[in-house]
């Protein structure tokens, strides 16, 4: 294939409306994960590194400024705590910033992988419609395992999803080299 027709072959690929379809998917990820990234900034300010002094019966003692000094159960003296208090919902975040924040990792996380693989497939004219179709089911379960994560905080739920974005992400990497990267020659 001379030089020609390889650009002419790229300019078809890259105008397919399928291909213009999956990049929008990537796009609204992306946007998405800057909009996380601003309200994780925005309002997941909780102080968490503010201290302060508090006194025991050994003394001044710096706290946490976020910690309930009427928590703590025993004598105030280091080792001498006779019971320790659960949290009511093991399953809930914390704090508004501990939901933010995963929020925003998965978002970051999945831009990156939809990213890796729609590059592979641009630039080795892989599949067009089913990477479409791939891109947007990708985005769909990112969307909701961020809104999960807010919410509910369970490795399992995690779990789930991280092995439908692996296996989403496997067909896409596997389109594109099947469908794509056709060479007059090859090592393999």
């Amino acid at each position: 294939m001379d030089n020609n027709q390889q650009q002419a072959s790229i300019s078809n690929f890259v105008t397919d409306p399928y291909v213009r379809s999956s990049w929008i998917a990537f796009f609204t990820l992306w946007v998405l994960w800057g909009l996380a990234y601003f309200l994780r900034h925005a309002f997941g300010y909780d102080h968490v590194n503010q201290t302060t002094a508090t006194t025991t019966k050994t003394g001044t003692t710096a706290v946490p400024a976020h910690q309930d000094p009427e928590a703590a159960v025993g004598g105030g003296v280091e080792g001498d705590a006779t019971g320790t208090r659960k949290p009511k919902w093991n399953g809930f975040h914390t704090s508004m910033t501990d939901r933010l924040r995963r929020a925003h990792e998965v978002l970051f996380e999945n831009t990156l992988l939809l990213l890796s693989v729609l590059t592979l497939n641009t630039f080795g004219s892989g599949s067009t419609r089913a990477v479409m179709i791939l891109a947007w089911i990708f985005f769909a379960f990112t969307v909701i395992h961020a809104f999960t994560e807010v919410g509910i905080y369970h490795h399992f739920i995690r779990m789930f999803f991280n092995i439908v974005f692996y296996g989403i992400t496997l067909a896409i990497g596997g389109l594109a080299f099947h469908q794509g990267w056709h060479t007059t020659g090859s090592v393999f």
